[in-house]
This record gives structure tokens, sequence and C-alpha cells, in this order.
């Protein structure tokens, strides 16, 4: 992805560079100190200026010595054609490749900032997005363990009401069984109440009858005692 940017950045930086139009046929003054821009084709003519090595002209008109040539400020004239060449100077053209270099050198060094750039900003990128990930990771294990704490706490709720309701259950059962219980209490408490007063009515009628046979024994005893000494005095 990075390899990608970069190759894209350095297409939209070399689209951007200028290209020149296409010139007329220019052609240069060769390699001489100075030679003469001339009114005719002969040394008889006027001079209209001189030229120095390296100057660039615009070829109107080709003879068999001589060539009219329009200079760069809009000058036309006739120089010999000998001193005329298709190919810029050697000090020219190391001048141009100087040019060339630095213009090079300079792209070079706008190419390697931006790809410094790019690559500055994908480091950005990537942290932000390790950050990023990093949190969201996070944020799932903490999600994870809240969602298996709610899941326990749900499991606890769920057991202490089963155990709630079974616990209901019971104690209605055991209400019930109590109110049961609470009856046959009642029940045997009054039954015990009237088995009380029963032995109690029975425990009196029994002194009675204890009593009357006590008494009828004494009294029985008594007239037998009497009869007994109504005998014995008889003797």
């Amino acid at each position: 992805m990075r390899f990608f940017c970069i190759i894209f950045t350095l297409f939209i930086i070399t689209s951007n560079v200028i290209v020149p139009p296409a010139e007329a046929d220019t052609r240069y003054v060769g390699d001489q100190l100075i030679i003469t821009l001339r009114l005719g084709e002969s040394t008889k003519h006027k001079i209209l200026k001189t030229l120095k090595t390296g100057t660039p002209v615009e070829v109107l008109q080709e003879g068999e010595t001589y060539m009219k040539v329009r200079t760069i400020d809009g000058t036309e004239g006739y120089i010999l054609r000998q001193y005329i060449s298709s190919n810029p100077p050697k000090t020219h053209r190391i001048n141009e490749l100087e040019l060339e270099k630095s213009a090079l050198q300079k792209k070079i060094n706008d190419l390697q900032n931006a790809k410094s750039t790019l690559e500055k900003q994908l480091d950005g990128i990537e942290e932000k997005y390790d950050s990023k990930f990093s949190e969201l990771t996070t944020k799932s294990s903490e999600i994870e363990q809240n969602f298996e704490q709610v899941s326990n706490s749900e499991r606890i709720i769920t057991e202490k009401y089963n155990t709630l309701v079974a616990q209901s259950e019971n104690v209605v059962a055991i209400a019930q069984e109590r109110d049961q219980l609470h009856q046959e209490n009642k029940k045997l408490t009054t039954g015990m109440k009237m088995l009380q007063e029963k032995n109690e009515k029975f425990a009196d009628s029994r002194m009675i009858k204890w009593f009357l046979a006590g008494g009828g024994v004494f009294f029985f005893g008594w007239i037998i005692g009497r009869i007994s000494r109504k005998k014995r005095s008889r003797f």
C-alpha cells in the first residue's frame, strides 16, 4: 500500500513538469568569440550587430555561403553559414546540462521530500490504526468480560429466582400444613380438655364410690362388731 502511494505521488509530480513548446528551426553560433550579423550576403554589407558564441538564431533562409536568420530580439540579417551549427556549442551545452542537472536534482529533492512526507503520513496512519486497533481490542475484551459478568449475574439471579419459587411453593405447602396442624391441634386440645373433664368426673365419681365403699365397709364392720359384742355378752 505504501509503495503504490509513493508511485502515485511521483506520477503526479512528474506529470506537472512543464514541457516547452516545439520551437522553430533554431541553430547556434559556433565556437567563435564574436561573429557579425550583416544586412546582406557579403562582407561589404552593413553590420547590424555582433553575436557571441552560443547565441541562438532562427533560420529563415539558407544559402551556400550565408544564411538569413532572425535573432531573439527580432533583428533579421545574414550570417556566414560556416559559423552556424545545429548543435549548441559545448559551453552552451554544458550550461544547459548544468541547468538540467539542477532541475533534475530539484525534482529528486522534491520527490524525496514527497516520499518522506508520505512515509510520515503513512507512519502516522499506521500509528493511528494500531492505536485504534488496540483500543478496539481493549474495548472488545472489556465487552466480553462485561458479557461474561452479566451472564454470570443472570445465571445467579435465575438460580435465586428458581430457589425463591421453590421456597415460595414450600412456604405455601408449609403454611397449609401448619394450618392443618393447627386445626388438628385445636381438635386434639378440645379432645384433651374433654378427656380431662371426663377424667375429672370419673375421678370424682370414683372417689365417691371409694368413699361409699369405705363407708359401707365401715358400716358393715361396725354392725359386725356390735353383733360380735352382743354374742360375747350373752355368753
